[in-house]
């Protein structure tokens, strides 16, 4: 089992979609009886240079850490080119795993475990909010399911 987990992507209140994410992987983690370690967040936009950077950071910080949740696919992708460029086998020393399911997340080498956010159900709820919005309704904020979509980037395959 994995137990020290990076999460590369803002995490902060100005990102409220990767704070999600990240308070998500922590409160997984407490659950599996894992403690979240900050230290081991790391910055980075929807980019994979920014991927890229913030695991070339994590690496060359000395940082020990076995897995990589990634805030969307597109960090995840540039986090396993940084790794592997530091010669770090996915997913044998580190797992890695993204969020989005972009068409690219499969033709990666190995391809990526990543998770399927619901988008049918998102345009849903976009469009009840926004009718709410316009009657002059408030609805609660909700959580929309995901689905792990589980590919050669992580050892549970």
């Amino acid at each position: 089992m994995r137990r020290r987990i990076a999460f590369l992507g803002h995490a902060d209140e100005h990102y409220p979609e990767f704070r999600g994410r990240y308070l998500g992987l922590c409160g997984a983690m407490e659950k599996a009886g894992i403690a979240p370690d900050s230290a081991l967040q790391a910055d980075a936009i929807t980019t994979e240079k920014a991927g890229h950077d913030a695991a070339r950071s994590l690496i060359s910080s000395g940082a020990d850490f076995d897995a990589i949740f990634a805030a969307s696919d597109l960090i995840a992708i540039g986090a396993m080119r940084a790794l592997a460029e530091a010669g770090r086998s996915v997913p044998g020393e580190i797992a890695v795993v993204g969020f989005d399911d972009i068409p690219a997340a499969s033709l990666t080498t190995p391809p990526l475990t990543t998770v399927m956010q619901d988008i049918g159900g998102a345009g849903r709820a976009l469009v009840e909010t926004l009718l709410a919005q316009i009657e002059g309704r408030d609805l609660p904020p909700r959580k929309l399911p995901g689905r792990l979509i589980l590919r050669g980037s992580s050892a549970s395959v």
